[in-house]
Formats: structure tokens, sequence, C-alpha cells
């Protein structure tokens, strides 16, 4: 087997791995994406909350249980927070990842073709010296006649 065949294998899976890996960074993605969209609702159903409370008015118990609330919202907001840091420090690693199996991707695909490329002038030259060869027999079976 060919250097070039026996690289093209190990370019293949390079390629999967690297598919593999941006499947994984495409999920991290629309995981970020979906936290910040909770966050945004979060904060505009807090946002709704506060605005609210000042047009209707409300007695002293009401107001302590309708403080508590909007005081669980801005919990609810701290931690949605916290949460998209961790969904992008983790789709930041997997891109790192991504990153790198790209790179081996494109390294082995170069040194396959670097290897097709080397075989190519061995075949080509094999070739020249073969019908070489044969130009020179038939040279000499027509001198000799």
């Amino acid at each position: 087997m060919k250097k070039s065949a026996r690289m093209q294998i190990l370019v293949n899976l390079a390629k999967q791995e690297e598919s593999d890996v941006a499947k994984r960074l495409a999920a991290q993605q629309a995981q970020l994406q979906t936290e910040k969209e909770k966050l945004n609702q979060l904060e505009e159903y807090a946002e709704q909350y506060s605005s609210e409370r000042n047009l209707i008015g409300l007695n002293a118990f009401l107001s302590t249980n309708y403080q508590h609330f909007v005081d669980r919202l801005g919990q609810a907001i701290a931690q949605q927070k916290k949460q998209i840091l961790r969904v992008e420090q983790q789709s930041n690693f997997v891109k790192k990842q991504w990153l790198k199996a790209r790179g081996k991707t494109e390294s082995m695909d170069w040194l396959q073709k670097k290897h097709v490329t080397a075989e190519d002038k061995v075949e080509q030259k094999k070739e020249q010296f073969q019908s070489d060869e044969f130009a020179m027999r038939r040279f000499l079976s027509t001198k000799s006649s």
C-alpha cells in the first residue's frame, strides 16, 4: 500500500474527528443561545413586575411578598448569568478543540498530498524510463535490420 493511501486513511480519521468536534461546538453554541434567551426572558419578566408594582397599590403584606418575588427573580437572573458564563467557557473549550482538530486535518491533508505528488513523480520517471527504453530497443532493432 502506498504511503499516500495510508495517509488518506489518517486524513479521513482526522476529518471525522473534526466533524465530531464541530457538531459538539454547534450544540454548545445552540445551548449558549438558549441560555441567553432564558436570561432575556427573566430580565423582561422582572422589568414587567417592577413596573407593575408602581402601577398597583399594594398593602404592606402584599408589598413584602411582591418584593420577595422580585428578589427571587433577581436571584434567578444572577444564576442564569452564571450559567451563561459556564456555557461560554465550555463553548470556548470546544472551539479550541475544533481549531486543534482542524489544524490536524489540514496538516494530514497537506502531508497526504505531498506523498501523492512524490509518488506521481516517481511514476512519471518510471514511465519515462520505460518509454526511453522502448524507443532505444526500437531504434536498435531497426538499425540491425
